[in-house]
């Protein structure tokens, strides 16, 4: 989706409180040109890329693996990806991928070249798995798994996006009560709906707060991809309050299916928001933006009971950059 180009980085600058008011009126502007040059040079060195991917040249060039991981994720970002569209429905796709290494530890161009092409065939036959025609990739998130060695394992994980929403982290009203989750819903498990018997097959609490913590009200105005991203996981029993209460969710009264109330739901919501976006108390990489999360409904093995649903959280950031649209 070229006609989005863009994205990368994120800077945090600090900005003197002593600073003369004139020193603060220049700053807005230099930081801006500064971006505006690190996301220009990003942008070159994928185009770049790009153009040795798909030219007919041969040659003996090679690339160190960090490089060869990380213009693999850039390209595909800068070709596929539109993170800003805001959709109701999320999901993650993984694949396994290997790449010949030499003695020096770096790989042909021809053999990433080879590589490029089966992560972008595998992203094709994915997107066009997911039915109709609003859907969207989110990113994609190319990872050096292992060496072992004349071979690297890579992975890619690809976020998508399908069902699109105008407004976003919509609240919970007074009819919002919902079933907790879906265990075995990843297996075609059918949606256990609103307390009520409604909406069953159709959604659940945790796909609730899913599609409303992927779409926050505040939202990238601009064009962007993502590089450098990450996860991280997040479960209710690593995170609670001063009171002992669990911040994400913790079931009870297992094997029931608990029902989660509006107000309940809003608070989960709430502690969510914080532990994603909190740099001391949450989980946020500093330098990094939000950018997805995937919630999953799973049963916990707990001593001394059957066990307890739980929410488990797997949170991606990254590094965004803005730039103008294509020429």
């Amino acid at each position: 989706m070229k006609k989005y180009i863009v994205i990368i980085i994120f800077a945090v600058m600090a900005i003197g409180v002593t600073s003369c008011k004139k020193d603060n009126t220049n700053k807005p502007v230099n930081q801006e040109d500064e971006l505006m040059a690190r996301s220009k040079k990003v942008i070159s060195l994928i185009k770049d890329f790009d153009w040795k991917i798909n030219s007919n040249l041969k040659s003996g060039e090679v690339m160190g693996i960090d490089s060869a991981v990380w213009y693999l994720e850039a390209l595909q970002n800068f070709e596929y990806a539109n993170p800003g569209e805001a959709t109701k429905e999320f999901k993650t796709v993984k694949s396994n991928y290997i790449l010949d290494l030499d003695a020096n530890g770096t790989a042909l161009f021809s053999d990433v070249q080879a590589v490029y092409a089966q992560m972008e065939e595998t992203l094709t036959l994915q997107l066009s798995q997911i039915p109709g025609d609003e859907k969207v990739v989110h990113f994609s998130d190319v990872a050096l798994d292992s060496i072992e060695g004349s071979t690297a394992y890579l992975s890619t994980t690809l976020g998508f996006g399908y069902t699109w929403l105008l407004n976003m982290y919509w609240p919970f009203n007074t009819s919002d009560n919902w079933y907790w989750g879906t265990l075995g819903q990843e297996y075609g498990n059918t949606l256990l709906g609103k307390c009520d018997g409604t909406q069953y097959g159709v959604s659940d609490g945790s796909d609730e707060l899913q599609w409303r913590l992927n779409n926050p009200v505040v939202a990238p105005d601009v064009p962007f991809i993502w590089t450098d991203l990450e996860t991280r996981e997040a479960v209710g029993f690593d995170f609670q309050n001063a009171t002992g209460d669990y911040r994400l969710y913790v079931g009870w009264d297992y094997p029931q299916e608990n029902c989660l109330t509006h107000d309940m739901l809003t608070y989960y919501l709430l502690q969510s928001h914080y532990i994603i976006n909190d740099y001391a108390e949450g989980l946020r990489p500093v330098g990094k933006t939000f950018a997805s999360v995937k919630i999953d409904d799973w049963l916990a093995e707990l001593p001394n009971s059957q066990g307890e649903h739980i929410h488990y959280y797997f949170v991606t950031y990254g590094i965004m950059v803005q730039v103008g649209l294509p020429d």
